[in-house]
């Protein structure tokens, strides 16, 4: 069995003398030591210089094997130095003393040293009008997100992060991804400036009030750049580019009604001019004459 053992021996002449006796102590071991990986890199990890820790539960030398090397003897802990991104494989096994050859321990891993690229999906147009603008990114692997608005803190975020209200005037929006195995990408960056104030139009000319003129021109502008619609009487609203001519228009009164819209999508309040047109000679009659 299992354990300590001891053999003695003693001899007896033909005189019949007896020796004394002599004696072997062992011990018998017939157990395979256990192997334990006690420290091991991350998985995944992106350390390409990772190192082991391991233990037996009792006394003994030690073999390790990387991929599929050949096993040689090592000590705890054994390190490694520039190995290639991809799967690894670890394993260690012991002998002990009495040369018990243990089943190996063995840790499966993979090295990941490329930072996730993070992008911006989704963004408010620049400028625009929107105080409360959402923004959706991915990454090219998974990854968790920090979000950053302007100067402020980096923090967690999902996708889609929102905002809001925030103020008039220029904003910049960052986002950046760390995968699994802790690899910090460069940040994604967006710039946009918000701009909720509406144009100011103005009519610079047009007709008198009252003209005999079958035809008009309007001259007009906005305060910023932006795009205009015009209006004749009731008619419907249409693009239009200043200066805005119509001809052929009947006898009666008019009006003309212009509104611009800034690159924000701001559309500002209708400016109009009204005015005449009387194109019929008056007919005049003699009411009183001398007889003839």
């Amino acid at each position: 069995a299992d354990g300590a053992h001891s053999f003695g021996v003693r001899a007896t002449d033909r005189a019949g003398n007896l020796g004394a006796a002599v004696s072997h102590a062992w011990t018998v071991d017939t157990v395979a030591p256990v192997t334990t990986i006690d420290d091991a890199p991350a998985d995944p990890g992106n350390d390409s210089s990772p190192s082991f820790a391991f233990g037996a539960d009792e006394p003994a030398s030690f073999e390790c094997r990387l991929d599929e090397r050949d096993w040689a003897a090592c000590t705890s802990p054994q390190g490694y130095v520039g190995l290639a991104d991809g799967a690894h494989d670890f394993a260690v096994r012991a002998t002990d003393p009495a040369g018990n050859l243990g089943a190996p321990a063995s840790y499966a891993w993979t090295i990941d040293t490329v930072a996730p690229v993070a992008t911006i999906d989704e963004a408010p147009a620049d400028p625009s009008n929107d105080s409360e603008p959402s923004f959706a990114f991915s990454a090219d692997e998974p990854a968790s997100f920090e979000c950053r608005l302007n100067e402020g803190d980096w923090a967690t975020c999902r996708s889609p992060q929102g905002y809001g209200p925030l103020g008039d005037g220029e904003h910049s929006f960052r986002v950046r991804a760390t995968d699994a195995a802790g690899n910090l990408g460069a940040p994604a960056s967006y710039a946009w400036t918000i701009d909720t104030v509406a144009p100011v139009t103005t009519i610079g000319s047009g007709p008198p009030a009252l003209t005999k003129s079958s035809a008009a021109s309007f001259a007009f502008g906005a305060d910023e750049p932006a795009g205009f619609e015009c209006r004749l009487d009731e008619g419907d609203w249409a693009a239009c580019t200043s200066p805005q001519s119509y001809v052929d228009l009947a006898d009666g009164t008019h009006s003309f009604g212009v509104r611009a819209t800034d690159r924000a999508g701001n559309l500002g309040v209708a400016v109009s001019h009204a005015w005449t047109v009387d194109t019929v000679a008056p007919v005049t009659t003699i009411d009183d004459a001398p007889t003839d």
